[in-house]
Parts: structure tokens; sequence; C-alpha cells
């Protein structure tokens, strides 16, 4: 009953910051009309100063409130009482709509409650606001497990361009590109991974998949070799090199 009353809130609030950054918007818009109207002899620094300041007065006055309410929210988080601390960024969100520190806890906390819908809503929210590669690759991976591989894939592919210093993100865009069916861009994301970590035997295991599931038998059993060289132990690199072998190559059969 309660896991309902959670999503309720959730499209609760999430229609609520969609509406707020609505009217913010519009009100924002209004003011550039009216300032460009006003002729350059009655236009001066301290109205401009006047109307801007209006526009940030209602989250100034209520930045005490989102605060104790955010804090409240993480002391929840430390207890244990998670949904005691969705309620608490819920009701800060109705504040501020725009509490990026609030809405990537409750994105965080959504997503480990596999509330994939609301999470993504969130983390494409963020990233739109902070620009942040971490929103997108939490929004990319959100889109995955809701099968939605094409929006996954851009967002993967707009956290890479952010930041490609972070080899798992071309992992999990590989993983997007290899549930889409496009295993050659799968394998051109695996080895800008490889790029940052070359010797990393799981990213090394999942490249010699993939040039398996394409049939390149050859260059995955090379692939699986090069591995057992840095972990001669590895039974699953051993077991599948034995399956490898059984394998046609190129010229063969």
């Amino acid at each position: 009953m309660w896991t309902y009353f959670l999503i309720f809130l959730s499209v609760t609030v999430l229609a609520v910051i969609f509406v707020r950054r609505w009217v913010l918007f519009c009100r924002k818009g209004l003011l550039k009309d009216s300032l460009a109207k006003t002729s350059s002899d009655e236009l001066t620094e301290d109205s401009v100063c006047e109307d801007e300041d209006s526009l940030q007065k209602i989250s100034r006055g209520d930045r005490g409130k989102v605060d104790a309410l955010y804090g409240r929210g993480v002391s929840m988080l430390g207890a244990g009482k998670d949904d005691e601390a969705i309620k608490c960024f819920v009701q800060a969100l109705s504040v501020d709509a725009v509490h990026t520190e609030t809405m990537h806890k409750l994105a965080m906390l959504y997503l480990q409650k596999q509330m994939y819908g609301a999470a993504a809503v969130l983390f494409k929210q963020l990233g739109e606001l902070t620009n942040d590669p971490v929103h997108y690759s939490h929004l990319g991976l959100v889109l995955y497990q809701q099968s939605d591989f094409e929006a996954s894939k851009e967002a993967y592919q707009q956290a890479v361009k952010l930041d490609a210093n972070r080899p798992q993100r071309f992992v999990s865009l590989a993983q997007v590109y290899r549930a889409l069916g496009q295993i050659n861009h799968a394998m051109m994301a695996l080895n800008k991974a490889l790029e940052v970590d070359k010797e990393n035997t799981e990213f090394l295991f999942l490249l010699a998949t993939l040039q398996a599931e394409s049939g390149d038998f050859g260059e995955a059993k090379a692939v699986i070799e090069k591995i057992l060289e840095f972990d001669p132990s590895n039974k699953e690199a051993e077991d599948f090199l034995k399956e490898l072998k059984s394998k046609p190559t190129e010229g063969q059969g």
C-alpha cells in the first residue's frame, strides 16, 4: 500500500516540478519583454535589479524550510528510514522544485527502490540543470532498466561526451549497443574503455564475448589468451577458450 502511495507522491512532485519551472520560465520571459519595451531613458540599473530580485525572493524566503527538510531527509536516510526520507525530499521539492541536492537524493532513492520512471524524470532534469555526467550516466541506467535502449544510448553518449575518463561509462554504453544489436558499435565503445584501463579482465572478457557473437572467433580467442596471461587461474576464461577452440576461425570450414 505504501509503495503505491510513494508512486502517487512521485507523480505529484514531478508534476509540481514541471509546473513551477514552466511558471518561472514564463515569468522570466515576461520580465525580458517588459525590459525590452522600456525606453533606454527610463531603464535604470536599480529598476533592473529590483525586478530580477523579485523573482529570486520566492526561493530565498523558503530556503530555510527547504534546507531543514533536506537535512531531515538525509538524517532519515542515515537511520535507514527510506520512506520517511522520501516524504521529506518530496516536501522540500514542493517548495523549491529545482533544489538539486534534494533532487539527486530522491532520484537515487527511486533508483534503489526500482521506481525507474520517477528516477528517470529527475535524472533527466538534473542533467539539464547541472550538465553533470554522473546524472546522465544514472539516467542511462534507469532508461536501460526500462528497456528504453535508444534513450539510454543517448544518455550514456552525453555522459562520455562530458567525461571520457570513466571507462565504466563506455562499458555501459557498450551494453546498450549490444541490447540494440549494434555489436560493432559495442566493440568500439569497449575499446574506448580499454584505452583507459588496458588490463581490466572483465572488459576484455566482454570484448571477447562480443567478438564471438559477431562470429570473429579468432579475435575472441586472442583476447581470452590475453586475459589468461594476466590471470592464469581464471576458470571462466579457460572454459571460454575451450569453447572458442571448437569454433572455426577465418579461413577454416
